[in-house]
């Protein structure tokens, strides 16, 4: 098996558990109604994590003198992305005279678990970037809204090609046999944290999340 054929394999066998639902619940809270006090919390927790992110991926510069000089390019190209994202929403926020800080326990510090000192975890830190991608283009496609269509064809445009090069990135670490089960335990932890902080997000701003997760737990009927 491939390092690529590997990778497919993991989004093929944890796709149910994992990736499914969580994409499915982030396109779910993606419909909401732009004009609802659902929508703006919506997005005032996604201004929360671009900025995180942002801080993550500039701590990663500092503590990881072991990256080489084209990663330290992209990792400081990846946090400057997310600093251009926050502000983006900033300033949607702040033209619909809502605050653009909200309590830290309501969005999930996903990027937090990668500065915990291995090279190798940072270096896998965007498993979970799919999620993201897919909620910003299906808010782009459903949105009646033409300023959030706006705003999130923005932020889709800068993340074009990334998922490509995280797959890349992934397929190249898994060509070493000896580096799978770690790439492993990492795929489940990062797609794991992700369901975990967006059940409770879906939850907390009224997505049917039950449901989504009943769909995914039912055995798929051949076709």
């Amino acid at each position: 098996m491939t390092g690529k054929e590997f990778v497919e394999s993991l989004w093929s066998r944890y796709h149910d558990e994992l990736e499914g639902p969580v994409i499915a619940i982030r396109k779910a809270l993606a419909e909401l109604d732009p004009q609802s006090p659902e929508f703006v919390a919506l997005m005032q927790r996604q201004a929360k994590k671009e900025l995180a992110h942002g801080v993550a991926f500039t701590k990663a510069l500092l503590q990881y003198a072991e990256l080489e000089p084209h990663e330290r390019a992209h990792v400081a190209e990846q946090a400057a992305d997310e600093y251009r994202h926050y502000a983006l929403i900033a300033d949607y926020l702040a033209g619909r005279d809502a605050r653009d800080d909200i309590p830290a326990d309501a969005y999930d510090g996903y990027f937090g678990q990668f500065l915990t000192g291995d090279v190798r975890a940072f270096r896998l830190c965007n498993i979970a970037e799919k999620s993201a991608v897919v909620f910003m283009q299906h808010l782009r496609d459903v949105t009646p809204d033409p300023v959030v269509r706006q705003l999130a064809k923005d932020i889709v445009d800068d993340e074009e090609g990334h998922e490509d090069r995280v797959m890349e990135k992934l397929a190249r670490f898994a060509e070493d046999p000896g580096n799978r089960e770690f790439l492993e335990n990492m795929f489940v932890q990062s797609w794991g944290s992700q369901k975990e902080g967006v059940i409770r997000e879906g939850r907390d701003l009224g997505v049917d999340v039950d449901g989504i997760l009943r769909d995914f737990s039912t055995p798929r009927q051949p076709s």
